[in-house]
């Protein structure tokens, strides 16, 4: 039997004011094929962090940005499921919230060594259009569909519940 570490996780949709919102480049771990996709900024939750505090955490520290916890709001979007890395197994509840940044600039200020590789593969601002027609993967599966409301500052009564792999089937009205 396969024992999972919990593992929650705050992200955050960041848009820049032109509608482009960052991606970092990364390898995923398994379940997914070991080729370069694309991810949101965030991570883990450290103890006693909310998921909003977490977000606005981990924003600062890949991308230089200053986010409010409180600020951020009600979260857009959530996913969850298993995957492991390096012989360790986790379950994770990404949960995922939405910001304004008032640049397209990528500033980290404190990277685990982890993270500092992961940067090498690089970041990039995205338009909705470019996600919609991405040839590698973009987590989470059905970013792109969340972007044309939020963008347009319309947000969801309550979150929308992703996908978490990519061959899964979409289920409306979760």
């Amino acid at each position: 039997m396969i024992i999972r570490t919990q593992r929650p996780s705050a992200r955050v949709i960041l848009a820049a004011p032109d509608d482009r919102v960052l991606l970092l480049r990364f390898v995923p771990p398994d379940p997914w094929p070991k080729e370069p996709a694309w991810h949101l900024p965030g991570g883990g939750l450290e103890p006693g962090e909310s998921p909003a505090q977490a977000a606005a955490r981990e924003v600062l520290e890949e991308t230089g940005h200053v986010l409010d916890g409180a600020g951020l709001g009600d979260p857009v979007a959530v996913n969850e499921g298993a995957w492991s890395n390096l012989g360790r197994h986790f379950y994770t509840v990404h949960t995922y919230f939405f910001a304004r940044v008032p640049s397209a600039t990528v500033a980290p200020t404190a990277l685990e060594d982890y993270e500092t590789e992961a940067f090498k593969l690089g970041h990039r601002w995205w338009r909705a259009d470019e996600l919609a027609a991405a040839e590698e993967r973009v987590f989470p599966p059905g970013l792109a569909a969340l972007l044309p409301d939020l963008l347009a500052g319309v947000r969801p009564q309550a979150p929308v519940r992703l996908l978490w792999t990519f061959e899964e089937k979409s289920s409306e009205g979760m």
